[in-house]
Formats: C-alpha cells, sequence, structure tokens
C-alpha cells in the first residue's frame, strides 16, 4: 500500500530514519538518485551498491554481486545452499571480503533494482540469512532499493521466456517494503511534455501525445546532435564517421590503468569514458564526471577548442573548460584498487541507450526503431530537457512495455 500523507520526500525519509525496507520509484527526472543522496550521504552506516556496473559507477558504489561476494549468484536450477556452501569454502580475497561486509552491514541500498532478477534477489535474501545467521529478511539489513520497472529490465537469456522482475519474487514479498513513489518531474520544465513522456512510459500514445511528438521526426538532423543508438556497433560507426570528417590529425589520449585486470576491464566495459580517446579540434564531445567546481557535469556537451599536451579545452554554453585528467577507482572506498584515469570526455556524436541511463541532455536525435526491451523507448526520449532539444530518427510503430511492470505500478495493484 502506498502511504500519501505529506510529501514523498519526506515520508521516504521518515521510512528510512525508522528502518523500514523502502522501495523508492518514480518516472525518469523525478530525483530518485538526489534524494538517496540525502540519506545516505557520508553515513558510514549504508552500504551503496547497484544492479549493474554503469550504474553502480553512476552512484559511486559496487555491483550488488561484488558487494555481497555472490559473484554472479546461482546458476538456473542450481540449489542455493549448495552455492552458498561452495562460496563459504572459498578463500579469495574478494568473497571473503564481501561477506565482511554482509555481516557488518545495517543498511544497504540497491540501485537500478529493476535490472536485478528476481532470482538473485531470492539469493541475495539467503546470502545475508545464512552469512549473519539470522531469519529475518536480508538477515536483518534494512534495504533501501530505488528504481522504475518502466525502465530498461533485467537481461533474460530465453527471448521466449517472461522477465524475472525482482517485484515478482519471494524476497521482494517477504521484505515488506514501503513504496514511495515521486511524481513531480524536474528534468523537464514544460508539463505538457512531461505529461507526454509519462504517457509513453506505459505505452499510451494517444492523440494528443502523437500530436506534440510526431512532429519532432528529423529528417535532415545537425551532425553535432547527441545520437541514442541501440547497439554498439551503430555508435562506434557513427562517431568514428564524424571525427574523420574533420580537418586535422588526430590527437589520442590512452587511459592508464593500474591494478588487477578484471577490476580494469570491469572499469573499461562500464564507465563512459573510452580507454582510448580520439579528439580533433572541433570535435563535439561530452563531459563524463560531475566537477561543478570545475564548471561542467555528467552529459554536458561542447566542441573542442585546443589541444595542448595532456590538457583539453572545451568550450561549452557554460563557457570555457581546462579539462585535465580524472581517476575512478574500482572500490571509491579503496583507492589502493584498481584505478583508470583519463581525461572525462567522450565523444558526443552518439552512445547507447543503455550507457545513457541517467544521463540529462539538453538535445538529441534518437532512432528507438530497433528498441525491443521494455522501457527502452521511454528510457531514450526521457533524457531530453526540452521538446525542442528532441528529435526523432522516425515515428515508432510500437513502444514495448510490460503489462506486468504497468499493473505493479497502479495503484489499485499495491
Amino acid at each position: 500500500m502506498i502511504d500519501r500523507t505529506d510529501t514523498p520526500e519526506v515520508r521516504f525519509l521518515g521510512h528510512v530514519c525508522n528502518g523500514h525496507n523502502v522501495f523508492l520509484t518514480g518516472p525518469a527526472g523525478t530525483g530518485k538518485s538526489y534524494n538517496v543522496d540525502q540519506v545516505t550521504g557520508d553515513n558510514p552506516y549504508i552500504e551503496v551498491t547497484a544492479s549493474t556496473g554503469i550504474a553502480a559507477l553512476n552512484v559511486g558504489g559496487m555491483t550488488i554481486h561484488r558487494w555481497s561476494g555472490m559473484l554472479l549468484g546461482p546458476r538456473p536450477g542450481e540449489d542455493f545452499a549448495e552455492y552458498f556452501s561452495a562460496l563459504a569454502r572459498d578463500k579469495r580475497k574478494g568473497i571473503r571480503a564481501g561477506f565482511n561486509r554482509v555481516r557488518e552491514a545495517d543498511g544497504l541500498v540497491i540501485d537500478e533494482i529493476s535490472m536485478l532478477p528476481g532470482r538473485l534477489l531470492d539469493y541475495l535474501d539467503f546470502h545475508c540469512r545464512s552469512i549473519r545467521r539470522d531469519d529475518r529478511p536480508f538477515g536483518g539489513i534494512q534495504i533501501i532499493s530505488t528504481g522504475d520497472f518502466l525502465q530498461l529490465p533485467p537481461v533474460r537469456t530465453n527471448p521466449a521466456a517472461d522477465y524475472d522482475w525482482a517485484f515478482a519474487s519471494r524476497a521482494w514479498a517477504e521484505a515488506g517494503f514501503r513504496t514511495v513513489e515521486l511524481t513531480t518531474i524536474r528534468r523537464q520544465d514544460d508539463p505538457e511534455f512531461a505529461a507526454a513522456l509519462s504517457s509513453f512510459r506505459v505505452g499510451r500514445i494517444d492523440r494528443e501525445v502523437a500530436a506534440m511528438l510526431r512532429p519532432r521526426v528529423s529528417v535532415f538532423p545537425k551532425r553535432n546532435l547527441t545520437r541514442l543508438l541501440t547497439h554498439n556497433t551503430q555508435v562506434d560507426r557513427w562517431n568514428d564517421y564524424c571525427l574523420g570528417e574533420l580537418p586535422g590529425n588526430e590527437w589520442v589520449s590512452e587511459a592508464r590503468t593500474n591494478g588487477e585486470q578484471h577490476q580494469v576491464e570491469f572499469l573499461e566495459k562500464n564507465l563512459l569514458t573510452p580507454r582510448t580517446l580520439k579528439l580533433k579540434q572541433g570535435a563535439e564531445v561530452m563531459f563524463t564526471v560531475n566537477r561543478p567546481d570545475h564548471g561542467y557535469v555528467n552529459g554536458q556537451t561542447g566542441t573542442v577548442m585546443n589541444l595542448d599536451g595532456g590538457v583539453v579545452t572545451v568550450l561549452s554554453d557554460q563557457g570555457i573548460h581546462t579539462v585535465e585528467p580524472y581517476t575512478w577507482f574500482y572500490d571509491p572506498h579503496d583507492q589502493w584498487g584498481a584505478s583508470f584515469t583519463q581525461l572525462p570526455l567522450r565523444l558526443a556524436y552518439s552512445m547507447t541507450i543503455h550507457k545513457a541511463q541517467g544521463l540529462t541532455l539538453d538535445s538529441a536525435f534518437i532512432d528507438i526503431r530497433a528498441a525491443r526491451e521494455p522501457g527502452q523507448a521511454y528510457v531514450a526520449i526521457s533524457r531530453v530537457r526540452t521538446l525542442d532539444g528532441l528529435h526523432l530518427k522516425d515515428w515508432p510503430k510500437g513502444v514495448v512495455v510490460s503489462q506486468r511492470a504497468i499493473d505493479f505500478h497502479s495503484p489499485t495493484h499495491r
């Protein structure tokens, strides 16, 4: 049941302070991450994790798999107790460290929980109970889950099977999550555009929504618009083409990495910043970290003005920025772990929809014709701040949504 007293932000804070398990949800751009930051901050008693590597790096935490020491989790059909026993006998440092984190935790954030399969949530519950020898849900650890099941779903290996939603798991039911729904969309200032996106989120494109969004189809978009595409091959091809069209020689910056190879590979796979950054004067680039003290934030775009040694000068709408190398860590709490040092930039000509989740863009050219996952099309178009900044490759013949997710988010369901 949804508690509708006071404001959602106040209710969320109250549930967290009272030790309840909480699910904070809401459409894109409603401030879920901001509200979680407000209650976690520097709180040493609440650990921050996420369901995927990209999401974990965005929130400055670990994946839930690594944090708990459960690795990939049990295979389909594998017995939980047998899998746990094998882990308990394993002497690898990462597993031992995960077990210790579970023992010591008071609270745990799981961000982007929509992408965590229900079977893994069930195993996490079993894992925590077993380590802590406490039969309460998750061994008595307070769970603060965030996300939107009408955005990206968990990965499925069998296209014929339904999605293994976390909200349908036994662990979800037993945890007794207090659901708080944020409803005020802060990313888009235009209430009509925000309302159209809310309809798009549930796959409802009526005459009014179509009348607003259909004119945003752009036959000849400007080249410097960031393109959101569905596949990595499309992204690489367009970025290479646009950079090649600029005059002059390529300037290349190779990331400096340090630490265990598997940790370095994790950073390379999940960071927005590439290991090999190729630029030219005049290239359109995107900042890949939040550095408001330097005048730029994650997702902000600009144009390369000058390339000099290890420093790049970028012109954006907010001014001129001198961009110096930045270091990301595999474990933000352990600066002796693997690190990845690179200029916090990427070419802004294109990126995948998956990597764009969590970003806010002033404008984008979006191709959702091949968007086959529930919520994928909505994630793409909801990145853009304004209707004028939205440019569509073509009008979609349909928007894929999950009816089970729609039912779950329905007030009558809860």
